[in-house]
């Protein structure tokens, strides 16, 4: 039965207050206690795994092979690192006191914001609800958890999949269309994570911003992939096409488009062609998630020549099937160029001179990855230092966001925050700056008045 607007605002500020209170009784400062939720999410996951695989084929018709590694082995792998290192990272940190304090105590504590507010997206439904949600019940907070509504089997499969483990005062999963997320927006927060497109993470900052809320936002851009004239170019091309076409193009840090230079670009292109009519991605490729979806991406091709697109397989409207494809003889005004595709079409543009490449790209806005092939540390150093990003990844792709001792995230229009490991655990916690003094110490540095001869005497010693 469908709620009213009304129905669904009194229901979410009735488990808001629920959770709040659950919080403030201090249900979540346990750290045994929440090692043993995360082990029950761990065993959950395991017992889940074909229900989890079967939810990412019903919406994604993702590879089994893909669906495992980036949605459930990498958070298996990140529940047991945190698990393994959590006493160890929240550990008070002790730190020195001024003479004239003594006798003190002084130390930085970690500590959890409260309830916490996570919207996921639909290109990877599972890890990128659980992920975040994990890093927030490490550091203490509840959650409230809005899933994608375009992902639907996954959707379905978090709600059952989460009552099993967590009290729904500790963890809430609400489901909902765009309707729902504005009302959850529209309620105070202690914190808020965000995964999702640029667009939409303004107006998230935006709601943020009226009650002061701290917030994550993982958002995605322009990804760019740089091949210059010293690049292995059979490896860049293989790594390349790999990272591009991984979940059928949908992620936030895939090569968007390659600049490759003009003397190495009928290479890179011909052992691109070659590399697709050896690998049949069209065969075993997500596909994309909705018609929408599907008629933006078809939208990019309009006006372009058969000989401008080299294609591998066929499409399949019905299904939301694009076969990948190349897409070179644009330019850089190209809409392709403008805005972010995220699905499996890869532009390819050339480049003349460094300092013109440098001037395209700052004239983009920063993206979540920058990807360098080449075998020159000048040209990888400069870039470097030419193009901001929130990761790097040089002579391959998405390595960068797939080691959990390295922190995940955007900068300016991409993001801002990091997550992932102990990057998680301290975006969803702030640092307590905590003082204890003793009864005794330096009578005058309790300040009061008189004052008399202090002044003179703190300028003459305190230098």
């Amino acid at each position: 039965k469908l709620m009213t607007v009304e129905q669904t605002q009194q229901q979410i500020r009735g488990d808001l207050s629920r959770q709040r209170q659950y919080f403030s009784d201090g249900n979540t400062l346990d750290l045994a206690i929440r090692e043993r939720y995360l082990s029950d999410l761990e065993s959950a996951l395991i017992s889940h795994k074909d229900r989890i695989l079967n939810a990412l084929q019903e919406d994604l018709n993702k590879p089994a092979v893909e669906a495992f590694l980036a949605e459930y082995y990498f958070l298996l792998q990140e529940i047991r690192v945190v698990k393994k290192s959590l006493k160890k990272w929240l550990k008070p940190k002790k730190v020195a006191s001024p003479i004239y304090f003594q006798p003190c105590s002084s130390e930085i504590c970690i500590e959890p914001y409260g309830v916490a507010l996570i919207v996921a997206p639909w290109n990877y439904p599972i890890q990128l609800a659980l992920a975040p949600l994990v890093s927030a019940i490490a550091a203490g907070n509840t959650v409230v958890l809005k899933p994608s509504e375009l992902a639907t089997a996954s959707e379905d499969l978090l709600v059952k999949l989460l009552a099993s483990v967590f009290p729904p005062e500790l963890v809430h999963v609400q489901t909902g269309g765009v309707d729902v997320s504005a009302a959850l927006l529209g309620e105070k927060f202690d914190f808020i994570f965000f995964t999702g497109s640029t667009e939409v993470g303004k107006i998230v900052a935006s709601k943020a911003a009226e009650s002061l809320t701290p917030c994550v936002l993982e958002l995605g851009g322009k990804c760019p992939c740089v091949v210059d004239s010293t690049a292995d170019i059979k490896l860049a091309a293989g790594r390349i096409l790999s990272g591009k076409f991984f979940n059928g193009g949908q992620t936030c840090f895939a090569p968007d488009f390659v600049a490759v230079h003009e003397s190495v670009k009928d290479d890179l292109v011909a052992a691109m062609q070659c590399e697709m009519e050896l690998v049949p991605w069209h065969l075993e490729m997500a596909h994309v998630i909705n018609d929408r979806h599907y008629q933006r991406l078809s939208n990019f091709l309009v006006g372009l020549d058969d000989e401008q697109i080299v294609c591998s397989g066929e499409d399949d409207r019905s299904v939301c099937k694009m076969a990948p494809r190349l897409v070179m003889g644009i330019n850089w005004d190209h809409c392709l160029l403008k805005e972010e595709v995220f699905g499996p079409i890869l532009p390819i543009v050339s480049y003349s001179s460094e300092s013109d490449l440098i001037e395209e790209l700052r004239g983009m806005s920063d993206p979540l990855a920058l990807y360098l092939f080449s075998e020159s540390k000048d040209f990888c150093l400069t870039m470097q230092q030419s193009k901001r990003s929130g990761g790097l990844c040089v002579n391959d792709t998405m390595k960068q966001s797939s080691n959990l001792e390295l922190p995940f995230g955007g900068v300016g229009e991409s993001g801002n925050g990091r997550y992932r490991g102990e990057f998680g655990v301290r975006a969803f916690s702030y640092q307590r700056a905590v003082v204890r003094r003793g009864k005794l110490g330096a009578q005058w540095m309790d300040l009061k008045p008189p004052y008399g001869k202090l002044f003179p005497w703190l300028e003459r010693f305190m230098r």
